[in-house]
């Protein structure tokens, strides 16, 4: 999205095109990847309902088409998109590439990465210029100022760092853009490259920015604005007429202001575009009426952040405990919404016992519990406080599934035991969608499959039984333990006892009797 953005900004004083190396390319296991630690969690050839990740994987293209697109076009400048910095190396891979195709090819490198951490990006010598915050008006006045020959003027440009001749670096302020309204061109992309559901979808902006300030958050600290209404209503369509069936917005605080929202919602109310937004949905400011609109305008499933049920928990991280949340949950349950509640494992200064506290309050209501490991995102508050010193050894690893070890109380082992207990409980609500007889916890095993090659029987019932994790080797014909908490399963199944799980599309629920 990021990167149609800057086409449209530049398209009338150059020639652009946007190339995204993700789109149509086959996904590739690697046998040898920087996380050996990892293999005892993640592992193929074996079966459980409880899986987890088994392979480590290269998504998009490989360097040598990655060469061949830059060597066909041979552009003058390549702009990379550096959005995580633990993509961070395969962002910078992009403009070696460039500069192996021609040494003369100009680099320039946006994004959150270059915009937290600009000197150690400028250190990399494939990459001659990086924008810190939005791009737009810096990229338009960079390539400006390098067609008129006038480098000497690059430093006046707010957002763009280089290195100076005499290899010390002008590092620029985080640029924030004064008009938003620009309405990215998606003539640059194939529509039909870009479906979800069998339906051509698209990202899409309504504002830019948040007011809070999360210690676990490393998004760089721009305002919340709103677009104008009326550049809103000319995008919507622009996308109905490329048929354009899907929106997933992608603001920060989409529902932060519910008056302007509504406004938006009004505009796609009829249009048949089914909506969406994996972050941006906060509940604080959200009342039924807004919920009814959303629904009217073509939201089907809502994704809410929790954290933690736990409000010493959640001042601890600044962050707004979720008073309307609960006000709003037995509406939400009766509602034709489909909800998932993402809360998270790990967090600095969380006990496990808040955890568990939080599977079992939800896992007793109609939604989907959506687990999030904790790690110290780059340009938080809290990377500040735990990597001063460094850091740069640290980077490629933080992302959840390397399950960093931040607090003390929960190691690797018990993380991936939350993890499988989180999918433990989603299965259970799936089987309960398709079995609203069921009763008991204990009624279930009886249901599930003895094939011998998947033998979900015998796994579900260790567990529940013998407060056991184990797995079937599919390649050695044997069961075997995963590697876990015990002493966390025995607390989990001992505080959940006559407990409710209830379903995820219906309101269907069983006593947890073990």
């Amino acid at each position: 999205m990021q990167l149609l953005y800057l086409a449209t900004k530049i398209k009338d004083i150059c020639d652009v095109s946007v190339i995204d190396f993700r789109r149509n390319k086959k996904t590739k296991a690697i046998s040898e990847h920087p996380f050996p630690e990892l293999d005892k969690y993640y592992r193929d050839g074996i079966s459980t309902p409880f899986s987890m990740f088994n392979k480590y994987y290269r998504f998009g293209a490989d360097s040598e088409e990655i060469k061949k697109v830059i060597s066909d076009s041979n552009p003058d400048i390549v702009a990379v998109s550096s959005l995580f910095t633990t993509y961070a190396a395969e962002a910078q891979e992009i403009a070696a590439i460039a500069k192996e195709v021609n040494r003369e090819i100009i680099t320039v490198m946006g994004g959150t990465h270059p915009t937290v951490f600009p000197e150690f990006v400028l250190n990399n010598p494939d990459i001659d210029y990086i924008i810190r915050g939005e791009g737009e008006t810096p990229f338009f006045r960079l390539i400006h100022f390098l067609q008129k020959g006038r480098e000497d003027r690059i430093d006046e440009i707010p957002g763009v760092c280089f290195k100076k001749s005499d290899d010390t670096k002008c590092i620029s302020s985080i640029n924030v853009e004064d008009n938003i309204d620009l309405i990215p061109d998606r003539r640059f992309l194939q529509a039909e490259n870009y479906m979800i559901g069998r339906k051509n979808y698209t990202f899409f902006l309504t504002s830019r920015g948040c007011p809070f300030h999360c210690s676990f958050c490393g998004k760089p600290p721009v305002p919340y604005r709103r677009r104008s209404i009326a550049s809103i209503e000319k995008e919507v369509e622009e996308c109905i007429n490329m048929n354009i069936q899907a929106i997933d917005f992608e603001d920060d605080m989409l529902t932060y202001n519910t008056t302007f929202f509504s406004q938006v919602l009004d505009l796609l109310r009829g249009k048949g575009i089914t909506l969406s937004a994996m972050n941006g949905i906060y509940a604080e400011t959200l009342d039924e009426e807004t919920l009814n609109r959303m629904y009217d305008a073509g939201f089907r499933r809502l994704n809410f952040s929790l954290v933690d049920i736990s409000s010493s928990v959640i001042s601890r991280q600044k962050r707004h405990l979720p008073a309307n949340f609960m006000k709003l949950l037995p509406y939400l349950e009766s509602s034709p919404f489909l909800v998932e509640i993402h809360f998270i494992i790990g967090l600095p200064e969380q006990e496990p016992e808040d955890v568990i506290d939080t599977l079992i309050f939800l896992m007793g209501k109609r939604l989907l519990p959506g687990p999030s490991i904790f790690y110290l995102a780059p340009g938080s508050p809290l990377f500040d406080v735990y990597f001063s010193e460094d850091r740069e050894k640290h980077l490629k690893s933080m992302r959840s599934s390397c399950m960093t070890e931040v607090n003390p109380l929960f190691l690797k082992d018990t993380i991936y035991t939350f993890m499988q207990l989180t999918r433990f409980i989603n299965f259970v609500k799936h089987c309960l969608d398709k079995e609203p007889s069921l009763k008991k916890l204990s009624e279930l095993p009886a249901l599930l499959n003895t094939d011998k090659e998947y033998p979900d029987r015998h796994i579900f019932n260790t567990l529940l039984l013998e407060k056991r994790l184990i797995h079937y080797d599919m390649r050695k014909k044997w069961f075997a333990d995963e590697s876990q908490d015990k002493e966390l399963i025995s607390a989990f199944f001992k505080k959940a006892h006559s407990a409710k799980i209830t379903g995820f599309k219906t309101m269907n629920s069983l006593i947890v009797d073990i």
